[in-house]
């Protein structure tokens, strides 16, 4: 195939596909309209998921300071008796 006949059978091939397109004006002005309605019902969409998901976002829980904790044992050294080594004895025999 030579130069001229595939120039001849691409200008034939691009009159056959122009025949059917619309003009650009009148695409342009149609799709803006509904891109932009797309666009504002999707960003609409998205802040009402957004604001109907963050309610059921648990949070976690403040963590107690490790100053606060307590040994899950720290019942057994509840003794008989615990007062009598909490406090320091009078060795001089005053009684009140």
């Amino acid at each position: 195939m030579n130069d001229d006949r595939l120039r001849t059978a691409f200008a034939e091939l691009r009159e056959a596909e122009t025949a059917h397109v619309p003009p650009f004006q009148s695409l342009w002005g149609r799709r803006g309209r509904r891109t932009y309605a797309r666009w504002a019902f999707a960003v609409v969409l998205l802040v009402v998921v957004a604001v109907s998901i963050v309610p059921l976002v648990r949070r976690r829980p403040v963590e107690p300071s490790i100053s606060t904790w307590h040994a899950p044992t720290d019942f057994l050294l509840q003794t008989p008796g615990r007062e009598l080594l909490e406090t320091v004895p009078d060795l001089k025999g005053n009684t009140p």
